[in-house]
C-alpha cells in the first residue's frame, strides 16, 4: 500500500481511533500489555514512512497535529485521559443508577489512572465541565511532552522546527486524504521527507549539492538552494492552485500580468480581471521563505511566522507603486507549512466564496490543505534536486 494510504489508515482507524472504546471504559492505564502495543506502532509508523524512529522523534511523532506531532497517538500516554474523561462524563449517570449506599464508593479506575496522568502532566486536573471533554486532559500531557522537546533542543535549526510545527496549518498536509482525483495524493518520497522534515530525521545521505555546497543528512540546503528546479515547481504550483480558485469563485483571474506597476515592469504572480472587493481588483504574489535558512532561523526559533512575515512585508514594499483600483495581497507560506497572516486572509475569504459557490462548508480547509501539500510536494523536489 503507498505511503500516503497507510499514514492516513494508521492515524485514522488501526491505532487509538480503534482502541478508544477499550481505553475509555477499562482502567488500563498501568497494563504493562499497552507499551507493547506502542512498540508495534511505532515500528509500523517507521515502516511506513521509512524513517528512523528514535525515542526524540517517536516522542514528537506521537503528538497530535497540532501539537507538531503526526497524530499517531502514543496509546501509554493517551489511556489515562481518555478513561478520566469518561469518568467524569458518566458520573452524573453512574449516580444516579446506583443504590445510595454505593453512591460514595471512590471509583478505582480513577483512583489508579490519576496518579499516570499527573506523571504525564504538569497542570492540575480540569475541573467540571471542563472534565467532560477528553482534549482538556490530554492537552497538558501534549504540551509537557512539547516542552520536553523544545527544552531539550540543541540548535536554532531544532528550535525552529518544533516551534514552526505547532503552528497552526503547518500540518493541514497531515489531515489531507489521499485522493489523486484532487492532487492530494502524494508519493512515497514526499511523505518520507515531508515527514522527515517535521521529525528532524535524516532524509539524505551526507553528499554535495549540484551547486557544490555541502548537504547534511536533514537535507535542508535543498529547501533554498537557488540552483534547484523544486523552487520553481514549488511556486507555479501554489500560484496555480490561487488561481483556479480565484477562477471557482467566479472571479476571472490571469497570471502574471503586465502593466501594474508604474515603475520597473515589476509583474506580481496574479490579478483578479474583475473587482474582488469594493470595487477594485486584487493582485497577489506568492513566495516560500525558508524557514532553516541562516537568515531566517534565529528569528523563527522564537516566534513561528517570522520569516513569512518578513516576506509579505518585502512583498508589500516591492509592489507599492501598483495602480490605483488595485489591491495588493502577499501570500507567503513557509517551507515548514507556516502560513503568513496575509496569506491565511485571502485564503479565508476565497473559502467562504466557494462555499457560497459549492455549498460546502468545509471549503476552506480544502484550500489549505491542497496549498499546504503542495509545498510539500515543492520540499520533496528541492531536496531531491541536490543530488547529482
Amino acid at each position: 500500500m503507498p505511503s500516503h494510504d497507510s499514514l492516513y489508515l494508521l492515524r485514522n482507524v488501526f491505532t487509538a481511533p480503534r482502541l478508544m472504546y477499550l481505553l475509555r471504559t477499562a482502567c488500563c492505564s498501568d497494563s504493562p500489555v499497552l507499551p507493547l502495543l506502542d512498540a508495534t506502532i511505532r515500528d509500523s509508523l517507521s515502516a511506513i514512512l521509512n524513517v528512523d524512529l528514535d525515542e526524540k522523534r517517536w516522542l514528537q511523532a506521537s503528538l497530535p497535529v497540532r501539537w507538531g506531532g503526526l497524530g499517531v497517538r502514543s496509546v501509554v500516554s493517551l489511556a489515562p485521559s481518555a478513561y478520566l474523561a469518561s469518568a467524569a462524563c458518566t458520573a452524573e449517570l453512574k449516580s444516579a443508577l446506583l443504590p445510595a449506599h454505593l453512591r460514595d464508593v471512590d471509583d478505582s479506575g480513577v483512583a489508579v489512572s490519576l496518579p499516570v496522568w499527573k506523571r504525564h502532566s504538569s497542570s492540575p486536573p480540569p475541573s467540571s465541565p471542563s472534565s467532560l471533554a477528553q482534549r482538556n486532559w490530554d492537552d497538558p500531557c501534549c504540551k509537557m511532552q512539547a516542552d520536553t522537546l523544545l527544552n531539550c533542543s540543541t540548535d536554532f535549526i531544532d528550535q525552529a522546527r518544533l516551534v514552526a510545527s505547532c503552528s497552526s496549518g503547518s500540518g493541514d498536509w497531515l489531515n489531507a486524504l489521499p485522493l489523486a482525483c484532487v492532487g492530494l495524493k502524494m508519493d512515497n518520497a514526499t511523505v518520507r521527507i515531508a515527514a522527515g522534515l517535521r521529525l528532524g530525521a535524516p532524509i539524505v545521505r551526507p553528499h554535495v549539492c549540484v551547486c557544490g555546497k555541502m548537504v547534511t543528512v536533514d537535507g535542508l540546503h535543498g529547501l533554498s538552494c537557488r540552483h534547484g528546479s523544486g523552487r520553481h515547481s514549488r511556486h507555479n504550483q501554489v500560484n496555480d492552485l490561487l488561481c483556479r480558485a480565484f477562477v471557482s469563485t467566479g472571479t476571472l483571474a490571469t497570471r502574471e500580468p503586465h502593466s501594474l506597476c508604474t515603475r520597473d515592469g515589476k509583474r506580481p504572480d496574479g490579478v483578479t480581471q474583475v473587482p474582488w472587493r469594493k470595487g477594485r481588483c486584487i493582485a497577489w504574489d506568492a513566495t516560500c521563505p525558508d524557514t532553516f535558512a541562516q537568515s531566517h532561523v534565529q528569528a523563527c526559533s522564537s516566534l513561528a511566522g517570522s520569516a513569512a512575515a518578513v516576506a509579505e512585508q518585502k512583498k508589500s514594499q516591492k509592489y507599492a507603486d501598483i495602480i490605483s483600483g488595485v489591491d495588493f495581497a502577499p501570500f507567503a507560506i513557509e517551507t515548514s507549512g507556516v502560513w503568513g497572516s496575509s496569506a491565511l486572509n485571502l485564503v479565508a475569504e476565497l473559502g467562504r466564496r466557494l462555499a457560497e459557490v459549492t455549498h460546502e462548508p468545509r471549503s476552506t480547509m480544502f484550500l489549505r490543505q491542497r496549498l499546504s501539500v503542495a509545498v510539500q510536494r515543492g520540499n520533496a523536489y528541492c531536496v531531491l534536486g541536490t543530488l547529482r
